[in-house]
């Protein structure tokens, strides 16, 4: 196993043995997976909520059925050759997977980042980020959050800029004139629908129709029409079709506040905190590098490293995690995981590029 997951020996090979120990004295009166899905099929920690079954190497998985002959095998490669994701570079080839248990679905997880530089725009483009078969909370260089407001003597959708950046930023102009966009999420109907741009400015998106008033709009998107993707890219592996998409770093989406002392990455919604922080050493004694991020999670006894998961940018590239939300602050900005230690977040530029930033795929199993 130590092979497969690059981890070192002695202590860490020790705490390893003792979850594959645990695992052996379960009964079968507690299996919990009854699918086809690949590796153990009893939980080692947590519950079928929020729970870990164990390592899955990737000659467990099966084939990737849609790539070709010499590009079946399941590595960090060839899950990008799967979906169309041709942006950044592969990383850590034939790293291990964690299955996980998630409100009683079965989740499978790199223990470490497959690609580093490619953008979080690239991977929703191929469909990849939300999972939810919408096209999710907001496309790229669309306009989330609390920032946005409606005023209807104008007949325009508003947005208060952060650092003068609003609808003109320059790497994310949401539109132009001419150009349908969809907007959703308003408390009144008549505010969401597709409406044609008449006239835009930094801070107004003046369009057809009839909008009426209203004040802030938390819950709210605006973006433009083309730039929408259906976010339901499937990869049918080993005969099993698995649902491609990003983990949840936070709470909300868009988030409730990046200013408050968690970022609103604390909660049960939180993905990133309820699988993968529950794995880590520093579970045991609570002792977060970043502890406002992290709150109270769970310890599952498995000790893994920053290391051992590529979560800090002393061991590797890849050391972000791209995840789902957009930041409420700068909504042209998503959030990521990592980077100085499991707990660390950051939100960033959804159209970035940096060897830092990681591509760490979940697969949730549909059938």
């Amino acid at each position: 196993m130590a092979d497969y997951l690059n981890l070192p020996t002695g202590e860490t090979q020790k705490r390893m043995a003792d979850a594959l120990e645990r695992i052996a004295q379960k009964e079968t009166s507690q299996v919990t997976d009854y699918t086809n899905a690949p590796g153990s099929k009893v939980l080692v920690a947590g519950d079928r909520e929020n729970g870990f079954y164990g390592f899955v190497q990737p000659y467990e998985f099966g084939q990737i059925e849609s790539n070709p002959e010499g590009q079946k095998d399941v590595n960090a490669s060839n899950l990008a050759l799967s979906i169309g994701l041709s942006s950044g570079t592969a990383i850590n080839q034939d790293t291990a997977w964690m299955k996980f248990s998630r409100g009683g679905e079965v989740y499978l997880v790199p223990v470490k980042p497959l690609r580093h530089s490619a953008p979080w725009n690239a991977i929703y483009n191929q469909g990849a980020v939300y999972g939810d078969g919408t096209n999710g909370v907001n496309p790229p260089n669309g306009r989330a959050g609390k920032r946005l407001s409606v005023s209807g003597a104008s007949n325009s959708f508003l947005i208060e800029p952060l650092n003068s950046d609003g609808f003109l930023q320059s790497s994310a102009v949401l539109g132009a004139v001419g150009d349908t966009i969809v907007t959703r999420g308003f408390a009144n109907s008549e505010n969401n629908g597709e409406f044609v741009i008449q006239s835009i400015t930094d801070t107004a998106i003046t369009v057809s129709g009839t909008l009426v008033d209203e004040p802030s709009a938390p819950n709210a998107s605006i973006y433009e029409k083309t730039k929408a993707v259906k976010q339901d890219r499937d990869v049918v592996i080993g005969g099993n079709r698995y649902r491609v998409q990003l983990l949840k770093g936070s709470e909300q989406d868009p988030l409730n506040s990046f200013a408050d002392s968690d970022r609103d990455m604390v909660g049960p919604n939180s993905e990133w905190n309820n699988l993968i922080l529950p794995l880590h050493e520093r579970a045991k004694l609570q002792d977060w590098r970043y502890s406002a991020y992290a709150g109270t999670t769970e310890d599952w006894g498995i000790g893994l490293t920053d290391a051992d998961l590529i979560t800090h940018h002393e061991f590797g590239t890849g050391n972000y995690t791209w995840c789902q939300e957009t930041s409420d602050e700068e909504p042209y900005r998503r959030v990521l995981r990592g980077g100085h230690g499991a707990s660390g977040g950051r939100r960033l530029y959804s159209w970035g590029v940096s060897s830092h930033y990681g591509w760490r795929p979940a697969l949730r199993l549909l059938s």
